[in-house]
């Protein structure tokens, strides 16, 4: 099973949310935990998800449209909730540099 690490950032995701996240991602079959904040993700009204890629191997193409669509399931969740969702998902790896972005 590959693993993702999701980026923690208290003030805009807080328990609920992330567990939410990690639902989501669970359903692709990944093993998602959360990690300590490592960048700015953004504040105010622009803000973005960052997500930590831990396999070794390239991202197959089925986990990728997945996780497209789970971002868009995440930015889904923030609006249902009444609250200003990411707006975008970066994916990055585990040298820190962005492999994918989801708009």
């Amino acid at each position: 099973m590959d693993a993702i690490l999701v980026e923690e950032d208290f003030a805009h995701i807080d328990g609920t949310d992330m567990n939410a996240i990690l639902e989501l991602l669970g359903r692709l079959a990944l093993e998602a935990e959360p990690t300590a904040p490592r960048g700015g993700g953004g504040r105010g009204r622009q803000w973005e998800l960052t997500m930590h890629w831990q396999a070794t191997g390239p991202i197959s193409e089925a986990t990728e449209a997945g996780l497209r669509d789970t971002a868009a399931r995440i930015r889904e969740h923030f609006v249902t909730a009444g609250k200003q969702a990411p707006s975008r998902v970066v994916l990055c790896g585990r040298d820190g540099l962005v492999l994918r972005t989801f708009q």
